[in-house]
């Protein structure tokens, strides 16, 4: 029997509208207009009909239509299907400016309004924007429908946002939004957007981007990201030159959620409209274009899923760094959770609870910041265990003093005892401090079972080369398989047993094992192999591989005081007390869900479920774990806003659904990324090379000539390296274009250009083969032949 309801949430889902429950309903954001809090009532009939209702005002059946389903999908039997209800009568004015008026007697005068204008030049329809207090806003679409306007989305397919400007130029940029689109115009480029909203790109006309150079600045949320993704595909089918997809993250480390371009032009209000056109386009440059048989793109680290002050802590460091923030998140995160440790758990039901636990790695190539990266994001630890090696050097120091004492007592006692009836007991002797521990670097099982055994709030393991971490036992026989057993177990806390020839049995009721470290590419894929595939301990692993980008200097510091405030914020994790069991023993402490994050949770654990299902080999194992994972992370983030007295935090001792679903947001990307990585691994070796020489290509800059290729791939003769570039141009992955002599003269050059950035144009008309003046394309220097039979540079085109 058909169910509505399932059909309608499902078809939500899959347009990105996250719809969630909501007393005995749903709520979701409406996929006929640009909504980003949820204005979609979802509700049952009385005869088992699915009801909709737009609080903002979008009409029934464009709601119908943007999820993709028809009106009768909505009604449970057969005949309920037949008997459609008659629609009410649409309100229309006679004219765009009858309905604002209309309009702005109830809601007041709009805010902004967009116009969008046919093929023709006339208009097609009208975004109208209110807005409120606290940020809030209404968008409401006005639409022609014949000689009158009516309250309602345009009719597909839409016409897209500016589109007079979108014919005159070669590189269009994508925004999510009319407003962010606007601020990107101001700043000298040509941009645009779709109407509807995040859900609505797939209702317009992306035709007249065929044969464009296409950037896409998605906002900074999953629905950004939903957009990005669903407009590439859009783009491509439309037949566009190139894609790409540029994060503002990028460049603003520290953007908020949900930033866009607009937030972007604000934040640097003190620059100029060019300085700010020239840093987009300088990260246009980095970016690679996007292809349909491309792996996933990298996506840029959430920073701002993480609380304060860690969140500084990451976009300032990489900003000083000058890498990725995801290099200074994980071993973070991995150095939190060690903080926490055996202390808390996060308890998602009875039998379900999940430990502070979190195993990192961080990979990148030789020279890609990874250990600048990883020593400012552990430094607060490492500090802690110097303080901690200082006391024990003194406690060391008295003990042995004492222990002297206690000899010279206990001679006396012996030979007190010898001469006389002595019954006095004998001298006990001082107990040997241990040493409290908060990491350790490389070490045995054994040992570090011992080590947990004084240490039973747990440890963090700290590996700034993971190659000796997955070496496991690899001079015992059997390579080292109980090894592995163990560290899987310790990475669920587990109990401990560790039984020795010569010695006693070594038991630890709970090890935890927190663990971060770094590693190459083709290391990692080496060293993880099939057998680390099929035991689950790559899935195990939250991964971060971003793009390489080239060294630049820079002044960005990171403040002392920062740095101090995150150290203190350990100092209060540390101190974090455990619960205790009937017989006294230590037990970590569970933390309950608040009821709105127990909705927010089973609402992301049958979302991940439904996509594990279509998920085999790794990517399932990894998938198992992330969900687990979204869980870890939500308790870490939750006791680093209870340790800095976070005042949005209602109950200490409850997980609310603010860190819920920051920890289900971090999961999704370690989620993204781990299908990424994967792909990478799945690269045949002429695949891998020919990413690593391209990279290496973008690391020196925009471009290379045919004669520095040559010296950098030590080729012996000019026509070889020309060769090797002119592969790359058959693969789609750069082009050639003609540099002008320099102010010495000369003959001009030939240069590669690995990312296709937009040519440049000069109004004089050329009389060079491939360009005729007067004609599409007058003034732009043409594309080389590429073809293997071009393999020698034109006679007046000197090969440097």
């Amino acid at each position: 029997m058909n169910n509505p309801i399932e059909t309608v949430i499902a078809a939500l889902r899959q347009a990105g509208c996250k719809p969630n429950r909501s007393g005995q309903g749903w709520s979701a954001r409406c996929p006929a207009h640009d909504d980003r809090k949820p204005s979609l009532s979802i509700s049952t009939g009385d005869d088992g009909r699915a009801l909709l209702k737009c609080h903002a005002g979008c009409a029934f059946p464009d709601i119908v239509a943007a999820i993709g389903l028809k009106e009768s999908d909505l009604f449970a039997t057969q005949a309920d299907r037949n008997a459609r209800p008659r629609p009410a009568p649409r309100r229309t004015w006679p004219s765009i400016d009858a309905a604002i008026a209309d309009l702005s007697r109830s809601k007041g005068v709009p805010s902004s309004k967009w116009i969008y204008l046919a093929a023709q030049g006339e208009p097609a329809g009208i975004v109208l924007r209110w807005d409120k207090d606290a940020g809030a806003k209404d968008i409401l679409p006005l639409s022609r429908i014949g000689d009158a306007w009516a309250l309602t989305a345009m009719p597909t397919p839409r016409p897209l946002y500016n589109l007079a400007a979108i014919a005159d130029d070669e590189r269009v940029y994508v925004c999510e939004g009319e407003k962010a689109a606007d601020a990107a115009i101001v700043c000298g480029m040509v941009a645009t957007t779709s109407a509807g909203g995040a859900c609505g790109a797939a209702k317009s006309d992306w035709s007249p981007l065929a044969g464009k150079d296409v950037v896409i600045l998605p906002d900074n949320d999953e629905s950004g990201e939903n957009y990005a993704d669903n407009v590439v595909d859009l783009v491509l089918g439309a037949g566009a030159r190139s894609v790409r997809v540029a994060y503002l993250a990028d460049l603003w480390p520290g953007i908020p959620f949900g930033g866009d371009m607009a937030d972007f032009i604000e934040e640097r209000d003190s620059r100029s409209d060019e300085d700010i056109r020239l840093e987009i386009e300088s990260l246009v440059s980095r970016s690679q274009p996007i292809r349909p048989n491309s792996p996933p793109r990298f996506k840029p680290f959430p920073v701002d899923a993480i609380p304060e002050p860690v969140r500084s802590l990451v976009a300032a460091g990489a900003a000083a760094i000058g890498c990725e923030p995801s290099f200074v998140a994980l071993p973070m995160l991995s150095a939190l959770a060690g903080a926490i440790g055996n202390a808390r758990c996060i308890m998602l039901k009875r039998g379900w609870t999940e430990p502070a636990i979190l195993w990192t790695a961080i990979v990148g190539e030789s020279g890609t910041q990874k250990t600048p990266a990883f020593k400012l994001a552990v430094k607060p630890v490492r500090s802690r265990q110097h303080q901690l090696m200082k006391e024990h050097a003194e406690a060391l120091k008295t003990w042995e003093e004492e222990s002297a004492r206690h000899e010279a007592a206990m001679n006396a006692w012996k030979k007190k005892a010898s001469s006389s009836d002595n019954s006095e007991d004998p001298p006990e002797a001082p107990a040997k401090p241990s040493c409290q521990r908060t990491w350790i670097e490389d070490c045995t099982t054994e040992a570090l079972a011992m080590l947990l055994q004084e240490n039973p709030r747990g440890l963090l393991t700290l590996r700034n080369e993971l190659s000796g971490w997955f070496s496991f036992g690899q001079y015992k026989n059997g390579g080292g398989a109980d090894d592995v057993a163990r560290w899987l177990q310790m990475f669920d806390g587990d109990a401990l047993i560790v039984d020795r020839k010569t010695s006693n049995t070594i038991y630890v009721p709970r090890a935890a094992v927190a663990m971060a470290g770094g590693i190459q590419p083709s290391v990692l894929q080496r060293l993880v192999g099939q057998q680390h595939r099929e035991n689950g301990l790559l899935a195990r692993l939250l991964l971060a591989y971003p793009s390489r980008r080239p060294k630049q200097w820079t002044e960005a510091e990171v403040d002392p005081l920062l740095e101090g405030d995150v150290a203190i914020l350990f100092d209060r994790l540390h101190q974090l007390e455990p619960d205790s069991d009937t017989d006294d023993d230590p037990i970590p402490r569970p933390l309950r869900l608040t009821p709105e994050a127990k909705e927010a949770w089973i609402s992301f654990v049958n979302e991940h479920g439904v996509e594990q299902i279509n998920l085999v080999d790794e990517e399932a194992a990894a998938w198992s774990k992330l969900e687990g994972y979204a869980a870890r992370l939500a308790l870490i983030i939750h006791l680093v806003r209870e340790a800095t007295d976070d005042p949005s935090l209602v109950d200490r001792d409850r997980v609310d659904e603010g860190s819920i679903a920051a920890g289900v947001r971090l999961s999704r990307w370690f989620a993204a990324e781990a299908l990424r990585v994967y792909a990478v691994f799945r690269e045949t070796e002429c695949q891998r090379n020919q990413r690593i020489l391209l990279d290496r290509i973008r690391q020196k800059g925009d471009s290379i000539t045919v004669r520095e290729w040559q010296r950098m791939r030590s080729h012996r003769t000019a026509s070889a390296a020309k060769a090797e570039l002119d592969s790359f141009v058959r693969d789609g992955e750069g082009h050639w274009r003609e540099i002008p002599p320099g102010p010495r003269g000369g003959r001009p050059s030939l240069a590669f250009f690995p990312t296709d950035p937009e040519a440049p144009s000069d109004n004089t008309p050329s009389s060079k083969p491939g360009v005729s003046s007067g004609e599409a394309g007058a003034g732009v220097p043409s594309v080389l032949s590429v073809s293997t039979e071009a393999a020698a540079a034109p006679a007046d085109v000197e090969a440097t």
